[in-house]
């Protein structure tokens, strides 16, 4: 292995669930800091809500409310609620790669109690500040995993109904879990009717969102999109079961979800940006083990 190679791949084992803020809030005060094996942690608090960053210049990682740690802040933490309308039944088992402040498994397990949520996360240091900062604790169906979450996905035994992934921020992309090679782990991974889901940074005109939906495209028969409106983040929805999801079907199922989960924002909006891309061509790379220039694609417009 090359010297770029092993350092590319040093750098990319990281598989956190991250959502770059618009803007970096004036901080009331920083709670903790420190550097991990894998990132610079800050925890901030700021108007009633703390932030954690795994470096100050890319953003915010997670965010929770102090006063109501079940809210969703984050477009993209909003958006991902989309998904479970995707199922034609309740799911039965979720697995969640990257913990981050625990937002989206906390929410998960109000509202589905009874069914096993597995969660990896690579950094312990990112754990113990969702314990002590951001009011994350388990559950009994609810179980936390210390380990790179391709590693994981090979060695699990488990299926799935749902897979979130969220691995790519504004700045860094752990290349490994981009490509067609980890994505035919993931399909393993799936029930015959489960789906994946992944929040993917935009913008769309850069050269990594396609490669990264051609490679969907590549492994997965049905690659659908969410667009998370207020922000660059799109959700990446995929299966490989025959049952064709349509908008209108989606649209149709959205009042139920939104009736049981009783959020303070609508779920009909990320709903009615739903785009069915199987089928739609387009004119990138796939990304493969052996070529996953993701930081390169990052930087370079698309050419249209």
């Amino acid at each position: 292995m090359n010297k770029t190679l092993f350092l590319s791949l040093l750098f990319s084992l990281v598989s956190v669930w991250t959502a770059p803020s618009p803007a970096w809030p004036e901080m009331d005060k920083i709670l903790y800091e420190r550097d991990s094996l894998y990132h610079h942690l800050q925890v901030s608090e700021a108007d009633g809500y703390r932030y954690l960053s795994f470096n100050r210049a890319r953003g915010n990682q997670s965010v929770v409310s102090i006063a109501d740690p079940y809210e969703l802040k984050f477009p993209y933490t909003q958006a991902v609620f989309v998904v479970p309308a995707f199922l034609d039944q309740k799911p039965g088992r979720i697995l969640i790669l990257g913990l981050g402040g625990g937002t989206i498994p906390r929410v998960l397990a109000k509202y589905y109690p009874d069914i096993p949520i597995d969660i990896v996360e690579i950094d312990s240091d990112v754990v113990d500040v969702a314990w002590r900062y951001f009011f994350f604790e388990t559950t009994k169906k609810m179980k936390v995993t210390t380990m790179d979450g391709r590693r994981f996905l090979r060695s699990s035994r488990n299926r799935y109904d749902i897979i979130f992934l969220d691995a790519y921020d504004d700045q860094s992309i752990p290349f490994h879990l981009t490509t067609k090679e980890f994505f035919e782990i993931v399909k393993q991974r799936l029930t015959p009717t489960g789906v994946v889901a992944a929040n993917v940074w935009g913008p769309r005109t850069d050269e990594f969102y396609l490669s990264e939906l051609k490679t969907y495209q590549q492994v997965f028969p049905h690659v659908y999109v969410i667009d998370c409106i207020t922000s660059f983040s799109y959700i990446f929805i995929a299966h490989a079961h025959d049952k064709v999801m349509t908008k209108a079907t989606l649209q149709d199922r959205i009042p139920a979800f939104q009736n049981w989960f009783k959020f303070n924002f609508q779920l009909m909006p990320y709903a009615n940006t739903f785009e069915n891309m199987s089928a739609v061509p387009v004119n990138a790379k796939v990304l493969l083990d052996d070529f996953a220039p993701v930081e390169v694609l990052r930087s370079r417009k698309a050419l249209f």
